[in-house]
């Protein structure tokens, strides 16, 4: 199934999951570029979801982001990967996750 959204309204958004637990808000979309004889289309691969998301994607340079990264490193900022089936988008303004906060913790990276 195809879907269009436009992804500027998805950035910052909060994401929760299954169980309304907050996980955080999404910073970054991961997309695939497909060509087809008619022209080409992105596919989101990935969500890159984080405790920080509104104001990583307000301060938009690469250094402001790290260094609102490295901050939060010190309060326990996590961030998270989330496959494209993971999410739940039939609610475009509300997000969610289709898996447990916990599954997700148990596949993020070290």
């Amino acid at each position: 199934m195809s879907r269009e959204l436009l992804l500027g309204h998805l950035i910052g958004r909060l994401v929760r999951d299954v169980d309304g637990l907050k996980v955080g808000r999404i910073e970054e979309l991961l997309a695939r570029i497909e060509l087809h004889e008619h022209g080409n289309d992105y596919a989101v691969v990935e969500f890159h979801v984080g405790a920080y998301g509104l104001m990583e994607a307000l301060t938009g340079g690469v250094f402001a982001q790290k260094l609102v990264q490295r901050m939060g490193s010190v309060v326990g900022y996590r961030r998270f990967r989330i496959p494209w089936e993971w999410m739940d988008l039939s609610d475009p303004l509300h997000p969610r996750l289709n898996h447990t906060r916990a599954e997700l913790e148990a596949r993020a990276e070290p």
